[in-house]
């Protein structure tokens, strides 16, 4: 019962602090690298984000790797959240100089500051795999990424509901990952590169 309640909880709390997210004003996520909140919010919901996906069982371990490349901010935001449990695993974060860093046991890479090149080889070594792709530069799922975080400049004025992510469904399901619909629905989907609507319950 206190197992169940427990989870229950931290999924409340999860959604909480992506609604949070969702409805921050424009400028608290603002691209500037001087921005204080912005490595911390980052990290915040790279935490998150791993209660609403599931891997294949065989990719299953009693850890979570999340390696991030290129946001050394981020990874010392992350740093606090080492040795959690998420899901009844235990969380590593590693940070990573070199595309030929990235290891096939990880679970997430997180992609910061990059030249596009190398975002690519990035993306290129990690193809069909499982392992989340997630990164706040604006080309990331049009080059095969997974999920990317909106810019104040992604998002319009005049949208009733201002989605702050973006998820390449067919990325995810070339790496054989599970979305949860309660993420999907907070985020604007694309196949590919083009935008599709899914009605979900």
């Amino acid at each position: 019962m206190k197992v169940a309640l427990g989870k229950t909880a931290r999924l409340l709390f999860c959604l909480l602090l992506i609604i949070f997210w969702i409805s921050m004003p424009r400028a608290s996520l603002s691209s500037d690298s001087q921005n204080p909140q912005k490595p911390k919010i980052t990290a915040l919901y790279l935490y998150n984000f791993l209660l609403f996906v599931d891997w294949p069982e065989n990719a299953s371990s009693d850890t979570i790797k999340m390696a991030i490349y290129g946001a050394p901010q981020v990874y010392e935001a992350l740093k606090p959240m080492k040795g959690k449990t998420i899901k009844g695993k235990t969380l590593v974060v590693s940070s990573l100089t070199r595309p030929e860093d990235i290891d096939d046991s990880c679970q997430v890479l997180f992609v910061g500051d990059t030249e596009t090149k190398i975002l690519k080889d990035l993306l290129k070594k990690v193809n069909g795999k499982p392992i989340l792709t997630v990164s706040d530069k604006a080309e990331f799922v049009g080059l095969g990424g997974m999920v990317s975080f909106k810019g104040p400049g992604d998002l319009r004025k005049d949208e009733k509901e201002q989605k702050r992510f973006i998820i390449n469904l067919s990325a995810v399901r070339k790496s054989r990952l599970k979305i949860r619909s309660r993420l999907l629905r907070m985020s604007d989907i694309v196949y590919g590169s083009k935008p599709v609507n899914l009605k979900m319950p």
